[in-house]
């Protein structure tokens, strides 16, 4: 065999191997986004469970919590300000100015706590707020999140399944 021979199969293996190197796509975290998530709240005797449909845009949040019993939509602006509606009383619809717990009821949901500057993102990211460990892990079907298990002293007293994410 030639040299150009030997040359020419080396470069049919290594473009060979190189068609089939799978490039890995990166995990995303949703800025604006809408979802659909299961909550469970863990405690030493009990576990509660409710749906909640998320909407964020811009900072501003809409939930709608159900716990099988009763439904309320719940509306957080960027200004403090909060829009609470029982389902079973539409009309009565309070607005809340200056509501000081916004950050408390959003902070379990808000995703720009995980932005990393790794690249590409981990399969997993923890944050620490100094009491609470938030632990993201992404699906690798969608790339999306996929569930955050939030722990107080190495007990898990949340977690949040997302069945749905769409990115807007």
């Amino acid at each position: 065999m030639g040299k150009y021979s030997i040359l020419l199969v080396i470069i049919l293996i290594i473009s060979t191997l190189c068609s089939c190197a799978k490039v890995d796509e990166p995990f995303i975290i949703p800025v604006n986004y809408t979802g659909v998530a299961l909550i469970k709240v863990h405690t030493d005797k009990s576990e509660n469970t409710y749906k909640t449909n998320i909407i964020c845009r811009d900072g501003n949040y809409s939930f709608s919590f159900d716990d099988g019993s009763v439904s309320w939509n719940v509306a957080i602006f960027n200004d403090n300000r909060c829009i609470l509606n029982n389902e079973n009383f539409p009309e009565s619809s309070v607005t809340l100015e200056n509501f000081n717990l916004s950050d408390l009821i959003i902070a379990d949901f808000d995703f720009s706590k995980f932005n990393s500057s790794m690249e590409p993102i981990p399969e997993e990211l923890i944050y620490w707020d100094g009491t609470y460990k938030h632990v993201l892990n992404f699906s690798k079907e969608n790339l999306l999140p996929k569930t955050i298990l939030i722990y107080k002293n190495d007990n898990l007293v949340k977690t949040i399944l997302y069945e749905e994410i769409i990115i807007e």
